[in-house]
């Protein structure tokens, strides 16, 4: 069974970029029920959970129906609450990490997350192909990174080994800086790998013994056909997207 970490920090300023003037991000609602509510009954919802530490505006979670087994406030700092979240479970050798904001995210896609997940991988990164989120979100606008496969966006939901990456700290923290960014991104991993972008030749393969080298552990890029698992809402024409999307499937 696994741990799983909910971040769902963020403050007011990130409500506000929605349109919003509430606590949180997660706290938006969306139709009935605040955003992050959605992504925690997709997490109650499968079998391969057991433990969910929920860390970030904790004023939200009494008007939520779904219960955590922990929570901490926000720190302030997405960095500093991964960070305490991880070292809450720096014991267990593979932990779940979801962000509050990704609410048409389902069990089913979780689940198969962790199918295609190496259980030896310190770090397992989720990434959605750009033709999938395009067809389901077509006027989205992610960012995606060209790669010799295809085109990509990374998803929201990661499985990493506390201890491991607690010893990568600096390394984290340009990782989570640049987490909008997958070009910035590649810069952290080597000037080898920004060479390759250029030239259009970079594979998965390459940046998954990159990162295997950076952290001293395996690092797996998992493909998800899933696009919900990238689509984070970042600003009012994606959440209007997703109220839409909520509206008609309530009918």
């Amino acid at each position: 069974m696994y741990k799983c970490i909910v971040l769902a920090g963020g403050g007011e300023k990130s409500a506000e970029l929605l349109g919003k003037k509430t606590s949180s991000k997660g706290a938006v609602y969306i139709l009935d029920k605040p955003m992050v509510e959605y992504v925690l009954e997709a997490i109650r919802g499968t079998s391969l959970v057991d433990k969910i530490l929920y860390i970030g505006d904790t004023e939200i979670l009494s008007k939520i129906r779904v219960n955590v087994d922990y929570s901490f406030p926000d720190t302030g700092s997405i960095f500093d609450n991964l960070i305490k979240a991880l070292e809450f479970f720096q014991d267990k050798y593979q932990v779940l990490v979801i962000t509050s904001d990704i609410p048409l995210i389902k069990s089913y896609m979780i689940e198969e997350f962790l199918s295609k997940c190496d259980k030896d991988a310190v770090f397992c990164y989720s990434f959605v192909k750009k033709e999938d989120s395009e067809r389901l979100f077509p006027k989205a606008h992610r960012t995606y990174i060209k790669l010799k496969e295809g085109s990509f966006t990374g998803g929201n939901v990661v499985l990493v080994n506390p201890s491991c990456i607690l010893k990568n700290k600096a390394l984290l923290q340009k990782v989570v800086s640049n987490r909008k960014n997958p070009f910035n991104l590649a810069k952290v991993i080597g000037w080898d790998i920004m060479i390759k972008f250029f030239l259009g030749s970079v594979d998965i393969f390459t940046l998954e013994l990159k990162v295997s080298k950076a952290l001293g552990g395996k690092a797996q890029a998992v493909p998800v056909d899933y696009p919900e698992v990238g689509f984070d809402i970042d600003n009012q024409i994606q959440l209007t997207f997703v109220e839409g999307k909520f509206g008609k499937s309530a009918f």
